[in-house]
Parts: structure tokens; C-alpha cells; sequence
């Protein structure tokens, strides 16, 4: 569940008790180039993310899942996405996702920050549970597919709440709407509908 993190106190302030990696990080080559030509497409989709979200994990973590559904959903403005242990679907928060669009100032930043989001949501769906350890891996695998200087590489190894503090400000959902997203994880239907 990516969620305001226990580590900002207020607004602006950081525990800078930041991330570390105990990976050999010459294993693993860049998938930049393919990456930024997606998120830097005009039209955000959702499944070409996810895409390419999947591809990054099984490729530095060795780990996939197939058959998740996303949802959009009017959640507390706290939490911006989760995935149920056990479940299909990630679910964004709708609110969130509407506020960054308009917030972001260019279309790579506003995929990098949905990549972000789902590929956290997909790392605790491939096994890992643990809040701080799929935030581990979210920014190691954010940084080894686009290199440490880019911004989806910045907001997986920091709080997305640091990053963007009129987050909460937003008006907070109660989870009492949702709607699917079609076409999600299309990679997984292997047959025609």
C-alpha cells in the first residue's frame, strides 16, 4: 500500500534515514531507453505502463505475476494506491491521479510518477508484503531501469507526499466508489473475449 510514510512529520520535513541498496548494481542494465519512450508519450495508458512496470520487475527482481486488474477509486487522500494481499487489483487513488495530471509538469512526469505508484503496488504482489521492504525495491528498481538522475528514480526513493506536499490538501475519499480500468494487463488475456 503506498501511503503517506510514517517518516515525514510535517510537511516538508524528512527522516533522512533514506534508502539503501545491497544489490551488485553492475548486473543489471538500464531499460532507460525503451522506458522514457513510453513515459514520455503524449497519451498516458495505463497498460503500456504496467507493461512496461512488469518487464523492469522480472528483469532486476526475477519476479512476475499476471492477471491483475486496476481500478480508480475515491480513497483517503493518505493513501495512493493499494493492492490487497491476495487480491486482482491495484487500486488508485482516482483523486490523486487527477491532481498529479494537472499537477505535473510534463507528460514523462506524470507516467514516471504512475509507474512508480504501480510498480509498488505490483512489487507487494510478487511477494513482497513488508510496507518498507517493497519501498526498498520500489526505488531500486525505479533507479536501475532509468538511472538515478531521473524523476521516477526520485519519487520511488522518496515519499510522494514529500515530493508533492498539496497532496494532502486534497479532499480525503472514503473508498466507497470505484470503477475498473478496461484493457489492463492485457498481456495476461490469452484469449478473445
Amino acid at each position: 500500500m503506498l501511503f503517506l510514510s510514517d517518516e515525514v512529520t510535517n510537511i516538508g520535513e524528512r527522516n533522512h534515514s533514506d534508502f539503501s541498496f545491497s544489490f551488485n548494481e553492475d548486473k543489471f542494465p538500464h531499460i532507460s531507453t525503451f522506458g522514457d519512450q513510453i513515459l514520455e508519450s503524449e497519451r498516458t495508458d495505463y497498460n503500456r505502463i504496467f507493461k512496461l512496470v512488469k518487464k523492469s520487475v522480472k528483469n532486476i527482481l526475477g519476479k512476475e505475476r499476471t492477471g491483475l486488474g486496476l481500478a480508480l477509486s475515491n480513497l483517503p487522500n493518505t493513501i495512493g494506491a493499494y493492492w490487497q494481499l491476495g487480491g486482482n487489483y491495484i487500486v488508485l487513488n482516482e483523486t490523486i491521479v487527477g491532481y498529479m495530471r494537472s499537477a505535473t509538469h510534463t507528460t514523462k512526469e506524470f507516467n514516471s510518477f504512475l509507474f512508480t505508484v504501480l510498480a509498488h503496488e505490483y512489487i507487494h504482489s510478487v511477494g513482497y508484503v513488508d510496507e518498507m521492504e517493497a519501498r526498498r525495491m520500489t526505488a531500486f528498481v525505479t533507479k536501475m531501469t532509468f538511472g538515478e538522475d531521473h524523476i521516477a528514480a526520485r519519487i520511488g526513493a522518496s515519499d510522494l507526499w514529500h515530493l508533492y506536499p498539496s497532496l494532502l490538501l486534497l479532499p480525503s475519499g472514503d473508498g466507497s466508489k470505484m470503477k475498473i480500468v478496461n484493457n489492463f494487463d492485457s498481456d495476461a488475456t490469452s484469449y478473445i473475449t
